[in-house]
C-alpha cells in the first residue's frame, strides 16, 4: 500500500490503550500511539467491542512464530468510524461497522472471485492473505483489542451495522459466526445429514448452529468441557464427552455404521496436542499430534467432505493421506472468506432467526484483557469473552 503519512497524520502525540503481545504467555495492556490514516482508503475506527478468539490462544502460547513483541492482538471487533481517508466512499464518520478479520481490497482477482481470504493486495509480506492482529506472516497489521484501530481498504472491508442492532449482536460476523457457517458449507451439510462437530468452543458452537440451519437431522458435538457441551446442547446438539466415552464408537453406533459428515473446529491445540506439562517451553508443539483428525477419519462417512476450520501449523507430518484416499474422503480447509457469508447471516440476525450473543459467557473491560486470556486459556466455564474499551 502507498503511504501518505504527512497528508493524513493526526493526533501523532496521542497515546491510546491496546493489548500487546510481549512473548509466550505474556500479553498486557500498554499505551501505543493512536492509529492514523496512512492511505486514502483507510479509516480509523473507535473500537466499541472486541472478542478474544480461540485462535488468539495460538499467539498467546507463542506457537505462531511471526508474532513480534509490541504488536496489538485481536481480529474480532466492531466500532464507530472516527476518521476516513479521502478515497473512502462507502462509510462516513459516525457510522457503526463490523470488520472482517481477513483484510481484502475488493478489486483483485481473488476478491472478485469471492475468495476474500486470499486477497492479493492485503499482505505485503508474502502471498497468503492479510489479517488483523496475527503477526508478520499475515501482513503485520495491528489488531482491534484496543481503543482504536486502523482499517485498510475500508470501502471493501466495512460492514455497516443496521440501526436496530447493537455492535455486540453483529460482532461475530467478524470471524466466529461466519467461520462456523463456512465449516458447515465446506462439509456440504444438507437436509437430513448426520453431522459430527469436534470441538465445542465458539467456532464449534457456530458450526452446530449452522449445520442445523442447513437442515442437518442430527449434530453430535465432541469435547470434554461440560460447560461448553451444555451450551451446544441448548442449540440442539447431542454432546459426546470424550473423557467418558469413545466418540468414534458412539458416532458409528448412532449412525448405524454409516458415519457422519465431520467438522474439525479445534485445530492443532486440541487436548493432547499441546502438553505444557511435559516441557518448560510454552512454544513446544509435538509433531504427529493428530488426535482429532484420526477420530474424524474413523467417524467420517465414506465419500464425504471433511471440513477443517480449526487452525493448523506447518509442523505436522505423516498425515494419513492414504486412508483418506481409500475412503474417498475429501479434505476442505482454510480461512473463512467472511464476505461470502456476512450479508445473509446479518439478515438472519436482523430477523431474529439467530442470536450470536448467546455464545458470550463473559464481558470484561479492555484493562482486564490479560486476565481474560488466562481465563480463556483455562477453559472451564468460559465460552466467549467480549472486551469493551
Amino acid at each position: 500500500m502507498s503511504s501518505s503519512r504527512t497528508l493524513y497524520d493526526v493526533a501523532t502525540n496521542v497515546n491510546v490503550k491496546a493489548l500487546v503481545y510481549r512473548g509466550p504467555m505474556d500479553v498486557r495492556v500498554d499505551d501505543k500511539p493512536k492509529p492514523k490514516i496512512e492511505d486514502p482508503e483507510d479509516i480509523v475506527l473507535k473500537v466499541t467491542n472486541a472478542a478474544i478468539c480461540g485462535s488468539d490462544l495460538h499467539l498467546f502460547h507463542g506457537t505462531m512464530k511471526s508474532m513480534e513483541p509490541g504488536q496489538t492482538l485481536g481480529h474480532e471487533f466492531a466500532g464507530i468510524v472516527e476518521q476516513v481517508g479521502d478515497r473512502v466512499t462507502e462509510v462516513k464518520e459516525g457510522d457503526r461497522v463490523v470488520i472482517p478479520f481477513n483484510i481484502h481490497c475488493g478489486r483483485c482477482w481473488f476478491c472478485r472471485n469471492d475468495l476474500w481470504s486470499q486477497c492479493d493486495r492485503a499482505n505485503p509480506m508474502n502471498d497468503i492473505g492479510g489479517m488483523f492482529g496475527y503477526g508478520q506472516i499475515t501482513g503485520g497489521y495491528d489488531g482491534g483489542q484496543a481503543e482504536y484501530v486502523r482499517v485498510p481498504f475500508a470501502n471493501a472491508e466495512s460492514i455497516k451495522i443496521p440501526d436496530q442492532l447493537s455492535e455486540e449482536q453483529v460482532l461475530f460476523l467478524s470471524d466466529a459466526l461466519c467461520t462456523g457457517y463456512f465449516a458447515a458449507d465446506m462439509a456440504e451439510i444438507g437436509v437430513g445429514d448426520d453431522v459430527a462437530v469436534f470441538g465445542a468452543g465458539p467456532v464449534g458452537y457456530f458450526s452446530v448452529m449452522s449445520a442445523l440451519l442447513r437442515g442437518a437431522a442430527r449434530v453430535f458435538v465432541v469435547d470434554h468441557w461440560p460447560y461448553r457441551l451444555d451450551r451446544t446442547a441448548k442449540l440442539g446438539a447431542e454432546p459426546i464427552n470424550f473423557d467418558r466415552e469413545d466418540p468414534v464408537e458412539r458416532i458409528r453406533r448412532e449412525t448405524r455404521g454409516k458415519g457422519a459428515k465431520c467438522i474439525d473446529a479445534v485445530g492443532y491445540e486440541a487436548v493432547g496436542h499441546h502438553d505444557h506439562e511435559k516441557t518448560s517451553n510454552p512454544a513446544y508443539v509435538p509433531v504427529n499430534s493428530m488426535q482429532v483428525l484420526n477420530w474424524i477419519l474413523q467417524s467420517a462417512r465414506k465419500a464425504s467432505a471433511v471440513s477443517i476450520a480449526g487452525v493448523y501449523s506447518t509442523e505436522y507430518v505423516n498425515f494419513p493421506l492414504g486412508q483418506f484416499f481409500n475412503r474417498n474422503i475429501q479434505i476442505k480447509m482454510g480461512q473463512c472468506p467472511v464476505r461470502r457469508y456476512s450479508d445473509q447471516l446479518l439478515h438472519m440476525i436482523e430477523t431474529g432467526r439467530i442470536d450470536p450473543t448467546q455464545v458470550i459467557s463473559h464481558r470484561m473491560k479492555l484493562d482486564e484483557a490479560a486476565k481474560g486470556y488466562q481465563m480463556f486459556d483455562g477453559k472451564g466455564e468460559v465460552h466467549k469473552i467480549v472486551l469493551t474499551p
